[in-house]
């Protein structure tokens, strides 16, 4: 992650300007950070809110560049921030809300940081979906494959009441989890990752394996956590709530198995190498239900896939 700017104690309503914070602006403003955004990661770390957006409209008027009003992924709620400052240093800068929102649903495509561009083959404005093509090359995905092999088991839900994680019928695919960094393939993946979305490598969870065979399914439900739940709140101590999630096809399936978004009548055919990325933490902290998604059943051959679940905050695991 790049330095950023902070505001001088950490008080809320701060509106002063500094030489760091008008840098920090500059390089956000560059690398295609919208303005909405950046007032956000402002806002989050203390500033004034009329203040940022002042400050953030000169910044752009001063670069001389379009002003995009927002990116792919929402930012931090305010409600969620609140809760993450009473344990965290109040001097911290603006880190996760304009580090999380680059302009993916512009460009046609997007740098990969390791000297590839990841082509977008489309980009939905709300709720932020798009989809990369060849995120991973063929030889990753089958190393990734066999990676999991020796580890697949029955893959469990988090119970809403308890937080733990329980083997349901709705879900009944078989899975593989790794943490950050475990492989070297998954860490050049998860830099992949970080460079396409904009979410830091820290803001994600463990990278997951997950194979479907004939007929297996997971039933429409939501990644995001419902905080009136008391073991889905448990989760958003370890790392906030969850505010995009990946889906990376490891092979290709000859009938069967697409990301169907029921709500939005849309269906991801699961083609090697291509991820779909949806957001749904809003702005404000809203959730969004339209990104309520199923994996359909497998109706010939089999499905192998990678889930990264993107937080809002370090993810630190509940240890």
């Amino acid at each position: 992650m790049t330095s950023r700017p902070h505001p001088a104690a950490g008080k809320p309503g701060y509106a002063t300007s500094s030489p760091e914070l008008e840098r920090w602006l500059a390089r956000h403003i560059a690398q295609g950070f919208g303005a909405d955004a950046l007032v956000r990661s402002m806002c989050q770390s203390g500033y004034d809110a009329a203040f940022a957006r002042a400050t953030v409209q000169a910044a752009f008027a001063g670069s001389g560049m379009r002003n995009p009003r927002s990116g792919p992924s929402p930012s931090p709620s305010p409600r969620t921030s609140k809760a993450r400052t009473a344990t965290e240093d109040t001097t911290s800068p603006p880190r996760a809300a304009a580090e999380a929102s680059p302009a993916i649903t512009a460009p046609n495509a997007l740098p990969a940081g390791d000297g590839r561009d990841v082509a977008v083959l489309f980009a939905m404005e709300s709720p932020r979906i798009a989809l990369f093509e060849r995120l991973l090359m063929p030889d990753e995905c089958e190393a990734l494959i066999a990676l999991s092999r020796g580890r697949l088991a029955r893959s469990p839900v988090v119970n809403p009441d308890t937080g733990d994680e329980n083997l349901i019928d709705a879900r009944t695919s078989m899975g593989a989890m790794f943490q950050v960094g475990e492989h070297p393939l998954i860490e050049t993946l998860e830099a992949r990752i970080a460079a396409v979305t904009g979410v830091p490598v820290e803001q994600g969870e463990g990278l997951q394996i997950l194979n479907y065979k004939p007929g297996a399914e997971y039933q429409p439900h939501y990644d995001f956590f419902n905080p009136q739940r008391p073991g889905e709140a448990r989760q958003l101590r370890v790392g906030g709530q969850r505010m995009a999630t990946l889906v990376i096809y490891l092979n290709d399936v000859p009938a069967g198995g697409a990301t169907a978004f029921p709500k939005l009548g849309l269906r991801v055919n699961p083609v090697q190498g291509n991820a779909v990325f949806f957001a749904y933490l809003g702005e404000d902290g809203t959730l969004d239900e339209r990104t309520l998604h199923a994996g359909l059943p497998v109706e010939q051959g089999e499905k192998w896939i990678a889930t990264k679940w993107l937080r809002e905050a370090p993810y630190r695991g509940e240890g």
